[in-house]
């Protein structure tokens, strides 16, 4: 599952704005929807929406020829303002939080992975989705948000270690790779750009920070701003893909809906042959000398209880990239639309 990053996707400036007036109206609850959604079913704008491109991801071999069944339920929400998101990767929030309470033995853990043998991974405890996803519709003027991805990285602890999403089998002890020479951890950022559309593993830990150079900062002073929407407003709707052969998040509204194969979408977004992918660019670093070691710290805020991000602290220290350091870092954050590639190290 490759990171996908694609503009154009809704290229209607007057039906993004529809969107996203829908989507203030709609809140940050957290809905779920069946597709395919049939022609003459009922379902939200939103809902519509969320299935055509998916539709076309699928028509358009935009899943690098993953055979997904395109029977699956989609949870969605929405957000209207540039606000600090901690890193994490989404998980069944209230299926967590039910273990949470309950404290899962062995036994139970086995129960869940038979239960949810696709989307349940035991040495994390948590329930992840097959595919993450961000739209975005609206960008203020003065909005520097990306959404921050670390590929193959399914908690906050794992940002300290190698990355397990296929290279160790699930039921395998984790270890610390401390005689593992490769400690670098990958970060992509994809700047928030309307129209565009973000698709990636849904194990993969993201993040938004705010100020954009958050991770960098000692402190920050004074409280951040919302308004006025056009220069502080960053609308998105966040969506989720989950197997239908299981079943959806636990306590997320579901809205059944009839299926249709056939289901048109040209009139909800564009074609796929007519998004145009954007190119992960690999960051240069800059021709000043690398500062000293000790001023290369990239500090990571995790969001959640100990057990979701899977490290004692809230924060984990990384080091800016070895070629260019925090120089290289603070301008990928600060991009307007080049998506980029850093190469962070574990201390």
């Amino acid at each position: 599952k490759v990171l996908k990053v694609w503009d154009n996707v809704i290229p209607r400036e007057e039906q993004r704005a529809a969107l996203h007036e829908y989507a203030s109206k709609s809140g940050l609850e957290h809905k779920c929807f069946s597709r395919p959604i049939a022609h003459d079913a009922d379902g939200s704008n939103i809902e519509r929406t969320l299935d055509a491109i998916l539709s076309e991801i699928e028509n358009g071999s935009g899943d690098d020829g993953n055979s997904i069944d395109s029977n699956q339920y989609v949870e969605y929400w929405t957000r209207q303002e540039w606000r600090h998101i901690e890193a994490h990767a989404d998980v069944d929030e209230n299926l967590s939080k039910e273990m949470d309470r309950n404290a899962p033995n062995d036994d139970e853990g086995g129960s869940l992975q038979s239960k949810y043998s696709t989307t349940y991974r035991s040495r994390y405890g948590h329930r992840y989705p097959l595919y993450g996803h961000v739209l975005y519709l609206q960008v203020g003027t003065d909005v520097k948000g990306p959404t921050c991805v670390f590929p193959g990285r399914s908690s906050g602890g794992d940002l300290s270690r190698r990355a397990i999403h296929d290279e160790q089998k699930e039921g395998e002890e984790c270890s610390s790779d401390t005689n593992d020479t490769n400690n670098e951890v990958q970060l992509i950022t994809v700047p928030a750009v309307a129209g565009r559309l973000l698709r990636f593993d849904g194990r993969d830990v993201h993040a938004v920070p705010r100020p954009a150079d958050l991770w960098m900062l000692p402190f920050v002073r004074g409280a951040a701003e919302y308004e006025p929407e056009e220069v502080w407003g960053r609308s998105v709707i966040l969506f989720n893909v989950w197997p239908a052969g299981e079943e959806p998040p636990l306590g997320v509204s579901l809205d059944m809906t009839e299926s249709d194969s056939s289901t048109s979408s040209h009139t909800f977004c564009n074609s796929f042959p007519n998004w145009s992918e954007v190119e992960v660019a690999q960051k240069s670093s800059p021709s000043s000398p690398l500062d000293s070691e000790s001023n290369q710290s990239v500090k990571v805020w995790l969001l959640g209880n100990e057990r979701r991000r899977d490290h004692s602290l809230r924060t984990v220290p990384l080091l800016a990239p070895a070629e260019g350091g925090r120089d290289v870092v603070r301008e990928a954050l600060a991009e307007e639309s080049k998506v980029t590639e850093l190469m962070l190290r574990q201390q």
